[in-house]
Order: C-alpha cells, then structure tokens, then sequence
C-alpha cells in the first residue's frame, strides 16, 4: 500500500491562471514576439474556451507586470501588444523582491560593484570613438545640471547603463536600470539628507570622469578598478556612515 507521504496535494488553478500561462508560454517559447498584438478578447474566449472575465483577468494581471501593454483605439494597432519595454516590470519586481527578502544594502553593493566591473571592463575593450562622446556628452550633462535632482540622477543612470551596453552585454544593461530602478527612492532621500547635495554630485562627476578616461584608453582593469571606488565610496563615506 502506497504511504501517504508520497502523495502531493492537488493544487486548484483558477482559470485566468491557465490563461495567463498560456499567454506567458507563448512569449517563452516565441510565438509572441514584443511588438505583436494579442488576439481580441473575443477571440481568445473561443480559442480559449473561457469566459471574457477570465480572458480580461488574466490581460489585466499581465498589464499589472508590464509584460504587455493595453492600447485604445481601433485598427491594427489597437488591443492588448506584448511590450518591448520589458525593464520596468523588471524593476518593479526587484523592488518588490528587494524589500520581501530584506536584501541588505550590502548585498546591493557587493551585486552592483561585480556587475559594474564586468561592463566597465568590457566597455574599456569594445569602446567607439562615438561611445566615448556619448559617455562625455553624459558627463557634461551631469556637470551643468542645476538644483534639480532628479535629472541628475537620470544621468547618472544612464551614464552607468551606457557603460553597460557599450560592452555589449543587453542582460547586463537591462539588469543595471532595474537596479538603478529598485533604489531609487532611497537614493532620493539620501540625496535629501545632504546640506549640499550638489557638492556631492560635482564629485560624482569628477568620478564618472575618471571612469570615462579609463575607458577612452581602454585600460579595462583601471576601468573596472575605478567604478568599483566610485560605488563603494558613495555607499560607504555618503550613505552609511551618514547615518
């Protein structure tokens, strides 16, 4: 006679789960490319054999992950469209990881600094002549930026993340902005801290600074090297020890 023990317990799906799965199998396994739009409602209730509120439960939960987008109107272009700006449900999701699991800011830090390394290293070997205009336009930016710290910190985003692609890592780029992404609300109020938050970010500056000039050499140890004290430094001299 079978033991109990080797039993499981039948778990009930609900129908706009398997819906949804459906849906997401698809993306997986390519048959839903970002960019296409799904099949009307009505038409995936009879392909389905669902009700339309299992159908729109399931889109809705979807559109909640950002993993398609509803777009009004009429015509080809209208409907629910699997989204090809996949990043911000990845931050989302991080963020809601990050504050679930309590992950410490040390973790944070430790996970940025090897994954910045890698792509300033990478960076350092793959650079263009344009990608080195590119990073110092986003440093002149950053220079010129008056009181307003939210445009800073999009360019200081965006200066890490281009560091990311020019390495020509696309996991590595998307990875970096939902990190970027999940903390910065707490970058935000450290910023707030500050007396003077803008002597703050004149010397960020300086330091992005000396990332791009390492990679313009393409010096990938110096490039890796030098991120990593940019990180750590901000974390450990501006964000701990002012608390």
């Amino acid at each position: 006679m079978t033991s109990e023990a080797s039993w499981e317990p039948v778990r009930r799906v609900r129908t706009h789960e398997q819906v949804f799965a459906q849906i997401q199998q698809k993306i997986l396994d390519g048959s839903l490319r970002a960019g296409q739009r799904l099949p009307s409602e009505r038409e995936l209730v009879s392909a389905l054999g669902v009700s339309r509120t299992s159908v729109r439960e399931a889109l809705r939960a979807l559109e909640a992950m950002g993993i398609i987008e509803a777009r009004t109107g009429s015509g080809q272009d209208a409907g629910s469209v699997v989204t090809d700006k996949s990043t911000p449900a990845m931050t989302n999701l991080l963020r809601l990881h990050i504050a679930l699991a309590k992950i410490s800011l040390a973790d944070l830090v430790e996970t940025r600094v090897q994954l910045e390394r890698n792509a300033a290293s990478g960076a350092a070997s793959a650079r263009t002549p344009e990608d080195v205009r590119r990073l110092a336009d986003l440093v002149d930016a950053m220079r010129s930026t008056g009181s307003d710290y939210p445009e800073f910190n999009a360019l200081d985003t965006e200066f890490h993340v281009a560091i990311a692609r020019i390495s020509g890592n696309a996991l590595a780029a998307d990875l970096m902005q939902a990190l970027r992404g999940a903390v910065e609300h707490e970058m935000a109020a450290a910023f707030a801290r500050f007396d003077d938050w803008r002597a703050v970010a004149n010397s960020l500056v300086d330091e992005h600074e000396a990332i791009l000039r390492a990679i313009e050499k393409g010096d990938s140890d110096a490039a890796a090297d030098q991120v990593s004290e940019h990180i750590t430094r901000f974390y450990q001299d501006r964000i701990l020890n002012a608390d």
